[in-house]
């Protein structure tokens, strides 16, 4: 069962109306899929009609407590074959309770073992990140096998990917199973020439990677959003979330369970 981050230092990028959408569209697939929150802004558990204020645990307390497993904290959620392990602001305490914790870099890999996933019947489990590199994230690139990259087409989203990649490369060293799929272009402006030619440059200074299916910039993701629920669900037929399904369908094909 693939463990996918999808993950950007830079805010702003969409991640997490990525993972939501590329979730629900798996989800949409059949796929029983599951979300970890890993944010503390917890957008994506906002976005998914979950209260953070009623919460009893999170995946502050996957990160932190020895006796919890992700069978306690995953929840179902309004869509069908999509559930969320939540996030909650006290995630933002992680970095310190960690600090001085044995092997802090792999508190969450300790909780993702396969005897604890089989325990949840999923076939896909999605990662949303912070936007920052700290001990949280450094945790996300040990527990992962493919990282997806959503990147908006513009020059200063490209210019912080030197140092993503040299993160990546020293957590590589932990994790051997860590793979770069690709990039996800996000918030693209479909008559912008800067657009065309940020994402031409990615698919050829990257020639490795997948450049996957370009996400459309809409106000209906965020208007998704603010009705806690997918982009498939609130406007099923629009560009925007056959954009998503197409970058599903990619995702199940390159990356099988």
């Amino acid at each position: 069962m693939p463990v996918i981050a999808f993950f950007n230092q830079k805010g702003g990028t969409a991640k997490t109306t990525s993972t939501l959408n590329v979730g629900a569209a798996l989800a949409e697939r059949g796929h029983r899929t599951l979300a970890i929150d890993l944010d503390p802004q917890a957008s994506l558990t906002m976005a998914l009609g979950v209260d953070v204020l009623t919460l009893e645990s999170s995946s502050y307390d996957l990160l932190v407590d020895d006796a919890v497993e992700i069978k306690d904290v995953a929840r179902a959620t309004s869509i069908e074959n999509f559930s969320v392990v939540p996030s909650h602001p006290d995630l933002a305490a992680a970095e310190l309770q960690l600090l001085n914790a044995l092997e802090r870099e792999r508190a969450l890999a300790r909780k993702l073992t396969p005897e604890a996933l089989a325990a949840l019947d999923i076939e896909y489990l999605l990662i949303d990140s912070p936007p920052s590199l700290n001990v949280v994230s450094i945790n996300i690139l040990v527990a992962a096998e493919y990282l997806i990259i959503p990147i908006e087409p513009h020059p200063l989203s490209v210019m912080v990917l030197p140092k993503l990649f040299e993160m990546v490369g020293r957590v590589q060293r932990l994790n051997a199973k860590l793979k770069i799929v690709g990039f996800l272009p996000t918030k693209v402006h479909t008559t912008s020439r800067l657009a065309a030619d940020m994402i031409d440059d990615l698919r050829t200074g990257f020639p490795d990677l997948l450049i996957l299916p370009s996400i459309p910039l809409s106000v209906r993701g965020a208007e998704a959003v603010a009705q806690y629920t997918s982009i498939l669900a609130y406007s099923p037929k629009s560009p925007i979330a056959e954009a998503y399904r197409q970058v599903a369908r990619k995702v199940e094909k390159e990356i099988r369970p």
